[in-house]
């Protein structure tokens, strides 16, 4: 087991939008197929981001993935080749603790790291996740990305402002809508 790094995943996805270096047309862009996921739900539901080519001609080597605030539960798949780690999302204060006397939760996971690979130019490749989301119809829930190859890195973490849309982004964050269950099974 690797030695418990948070800092280092959570300042790459925080600092990637200074060191974006290379340029990757906005219409390759990192994406969830689907885009939708159901509230709650005993194991979660599957989301699958498609990381649709390598960066320029390189290879794709990591890829990091930021968990929003409300989405618990998360697993990430195992895939052959590819190293995971997670870093959990920073934890409350223990002063907002209901009882100090109870034992800590689990904390949840903030940050997924997918690393070695590699996922060669020219080609795509599936990266999964099983998440439980929030009580929240209707809600868009942006998961920043940043995709990293030996000549440099795109961060996918560009959020719409009110009255933008994705295609008016450069390097858009990957969206889940919240939908109800019955609405989900169109």
């Amino acid at each position: 087991m690797r030695p418990h790094r948070p800092r280092r995943l959570v300042g790459a996805i925080t600092g990637a939008a200074l060191l974006s270096t290379l340029a990757v047309p906005a219409s390759a862009h990192v994406d969830i197929i689907d885009g939708s996921a159901v509230p709650g739900g005993g194991h979660g539901t599957q989301i699958t981001f498609r990381v649709p080519h390598g960066c320029d001609g390189v290879e794709t080597d990591t890829i990091l993935i930021q968990i929003p605030e409300g989405v618990t539960g998360v697993l990430p798949k195992w895939m052959a080749g590819w190293t995971i780690e997670t870093e959990p999302r920073a934890a409350a204060p223990a002063s907002l603790a209901p009882d100090a006397s109870a034992a800590p939760a689990e904390a949840e996971v903030g940050t997924v790291m997918w690393s070695g690979g590699p996922l060669p130019d020219g080609q795509y490749l599936d990266f999964q996740l099983l998440a439980v989301f929030p009580e929240t119809p209707g809600a868009q829930l942006y998961f920043p990305v940043v995709q990293r190859c030996a000549a440099g890195e795109v961060a996918w973490i560009e959020i719409p402002a009110e009255g933008q849309s994705e295609e008016d982004l450069e390097h858009p964050a990957p969206v889940v809508t919240i939908v109800e269950a019955e609405d989900h099974d169109d």
